[in-house]
């Protein structure tokens, strides 16, 4: 028995020792596996979470830069295979506020968040006040706010609060409207003065207490402070004094302009002695201490000053005349504007200086315009009052309506003008003025069928513009059957209606086909010959004149190179590629280019006729001087160069140029002047 116990002994202890050798190498393996990683990481509540948290060796995390919520996390680190690690997440720190104190309205509640602003914590933070504040009465508090997360970290921020009905100072300009109780009461509280703050008040700086009531019956004060910051406004002037006379620094300036009162003085006296112009200088002064030097002049003769009208004659001995009859002589000078002037004159001999001041009391003269046979004023329309009335006056002077007519009326009525000048005297004429119902419908120009890409945008206003005897351009609208993501042949409506409500309609088809070119291949091509063919200082006739000679000398005419006459981007590419083509063609590659400016243009075909029985194709350009047709074409059998024809030229080849005119704005009458045109767009 005492044997068995030995051997059973022996056994459970080489059992102890496997259990501690297994332990030991699985502490190893552990250890092995573990060497360089912190298996247990404690972070900030808000931190990001990253692998190099746990290691410096390469690894990586699932949660890689999550921001893990409060508590414990078991993480997969990946080192190879993956590794528990145990993240530990704290909120450790207290939160943090800046104090907002500022006035708040009396009677008005008023939450802790209202005083703090820049709260910063990981957390939700709660704010409450240590002692709740009166906000019913006026009061200066000083406030604590406690500040708490869910982590129970706590902080407290002191704020000082003024709980008042009225802003305690108010600061205004001189000169301004005498503020009423809402230019001192808080947001949300309504009262009134006690007394009102006179207007004249206003003119002087300083401080002024207020006294205010609310609607609920509290007293409240305040202080209205008068600021004057801007310097005073002055001109100076000619100032006449006689021998033996003084002068005052304000005598010697006019059209004084400032809010509060002013003193003036002379930065150097004048010197009485003299008997000629002075030229001084006066400081002015106002009651917000700031300053304004005006440059002014003192005259002192024993000749008395002289008033004239103004006037474009020189003055002459006869504007001197006095009973002695003495011989008089006055230098040139020409009175055309008022003020007052100093002028030379010799009497019998003597040479002596004159105060000369010239004045306006001359109103305007006003006449009817006389208006031309078959002018027509139309209803809805306003005109100025120039249209009917001429005024002239020596001095700069306004035209307006003293009262503004009825422009909404057919029928006669009576208008009444007045004319201003500068110095205003002024004066009244009226006439009576017909106005005109306009029955005349607007023009649309440029209505024609059109073909388009599927799937892309419609132009439906290019190349397409009303125009109003009456009214001028006037706005269209469109209604469109076009879906344009299917190839087909729609109606397209434009509509068109002037002030006096006359409408044009008209119709016309747009034609959807599949694209061969995209606009993109052709603009790219576009801009590259237009960069080979203008400079940047080119004005718009210049590249005009550019664009007709690169497609007159770059396309050679082969007739009956299009089996249709619908895709006009692949025509234009054929052009641009192969230097070859038909009028097609041609036309195609001038739109091209002209879209790569601003120059307004219309696409033309010409009418078949027994006389031209095969297609042709060009455009009508306007550079601000009119409609004139532009053709690059050259054939065989048509060598004319055709830049900027009117009519008239493109009627010497019968028919060649034949289009329905009515759907087109008319072609000028005068024949183009490049020269002039380039001149007129370089010196604008």
């Amino acid at each position: 028995m005492e044997e068995a116990v030995k051997q059973s002994k022996k056994r459970k202890g080489r059992a102890w020792i496997w259990i501690a050798a297994a332990f030991l190498v699985l502490l190893a393996a552990v250890l092995i596996h573990y060497r360089g990683v912190r298996p247990i990481v404690t972070v900030e509540y808000g931190a990001f979470v990253r692998a190099e948290d746990f290691t410096s060796r390469e690894a990586s995390l699932e949660t890689e830069g999550e921001r893990p919520t409060l508590g414990w996390h078991v993480l997969d680190l990946h080192l190879g295979a993956p590794t528990p690690v145990l993240l530990h997440v704290r909120d450790s720190i207290a939160p943090t506020a800046e104090p907002f104190g500022h006035e708040v309205a009396v009677g008005k509640a008023y939450g802790p968040d209202a005083f703090v602003r820049n709260i910063k914590d990981a957390d939700v933070v709660r704010l409450t006040f240590a002692q709740q504040p009166d906000f019913s009465v006026e009061n200066e508090t000083d406030a604590e706010i406690l500040l708490s997360d869910s982590s129970n970290n706590q902080s407290r921020v002191r704020v000082h609060i003024s709980v008042r009905a009225t802003h305690p100072l108010v600061t205004l300009e001189a000169g301004a409207d005498a503020p009423t109780a809402e230019a001192f009461l808080l947001d949300g509280v309504r009262g009134t003065l006690d007394e009102p703050i006179p207007q004249a008040r206003m003119h002087h700086t300083g401080t002024v207490p207020v006294a205010v009531t609310t609607d609920e019956g509290l007293h409240s004060t305040a202080t209205l402070k008068i600021v004057d910051t801007v310097a005073p406004v002055a001109n100076g002037t000619l100032l006449h004094l006689l021998p033996n006379e003084t002068a005052a620094p304000q005598d010697c300036v006019t059209d004084v302009r400032d809010e509060t009162d002013l003193a003036y003085r002379f930065l150097d006296e004048p010197d009485y002695a003299r008997r000629d112009v002075q030229e001084l200088t006066v400081r002015i002064t106002d009651e917000g201490g700031n300053e304004t030097d005006v440059e002014a002049s003192i005259l002192i003769s024993g000749v008395h000053p002289k008033v004239v009208e103004v006037r474009t004659e020189a003055l002459n001995a006869s504007d001197f005349e006095n009973e002695e009859g003495d011989e008089i002589t006055v230098a040139p000078f020409e009175p055309r504007v008022p003020g007052t002037y100093p002028v030379r004159i010799v009497t019998n001999g003597v040479e002596q200086t004159v105060a000369v001041t010239v004045v306006d009391t001359t109103a305007p003269t006003i006449v009817p315009t006389e208006l031309k046979r078959g002018d027509v004023f139309y209803a809805q329309h306003a005109y100025a009052p120039e249209t009917f009335f001429t005024a002239s006056d020596i001095s700069t002077l306004t035209l307006r309506y003293e009262t503004e007519p009825d422009w909404q009326s057919a029928g006669d009525q009576t208008v009444t003008v007045v004319a201003e000048d500068a110095y205003g005297n002024s004066a009244t004429l009226s006439r009576t003025v017909r106005l005109t119902a306009d029955a005349t419908p607007p023009h649309i120009y440029g209505v024609i069928d059109r073909i388009c890409y599927v799937n892309e945008p419609i132009a439906y206003f290019k190349e397409v513009f009303a125009e109003d005897e009456t009214d001028g351009r006037v706005g269209i609208t469109v209604q469109s059957e076009v879906v344009t993501y299917q190839e087909g042949t729609y109606t397209v409506t434009y509509r068109a209606q002037d002030l006096s409500g006359n409408e044009t309609v008209t119709t016309c088809t747009y034609t959807l086909i599949q694209q061969t070119v995209t606009e993109e291949e052709l603009k790219a091509i576009a801009q590259s010959v237009m960069a080979e063919i203008t400079t940047p200082d080119m004005v718009d006739v210049e590249k005009l004149r550019a664009i007709f000679d690169y497609v007159r000398k770059h396309i050679v005419y082969v007739n009956g190179s299009n089996d249709n006459y619908t895709d006009w981007r692949k025509a234009a590419y054929d052009g641009f590629t192969y230097g070859k083509g038909d009028c097609y063609n041609i036309y195609a590659v001038t739109r091209a280019l002209l879209d790569e400016t601003n120059i307004s243009y219309q696409s033309v075909e010409r009418i078949k006729t027994y006389v031209r029985r095969t297609r042709h194709y060009w455009v009508n350009v306007n550079v601000g001087t009119g409609w004139y047709v532009f053709d690059p074409t050259w054939t065989p059998k048509h060598k004319a160069e055709c830049f900027m024809w009117t009519k008239r030229q493109c009627n010497s080849f019968r028919l060649y140029w034949y289009y329905d005119e009515s759907k087109y704005p008319p072609l000028a009458t005068e024949p183009f002047d490049y020269e002039a045109v380039r001149n007129m767009q370089r010196n604008p």
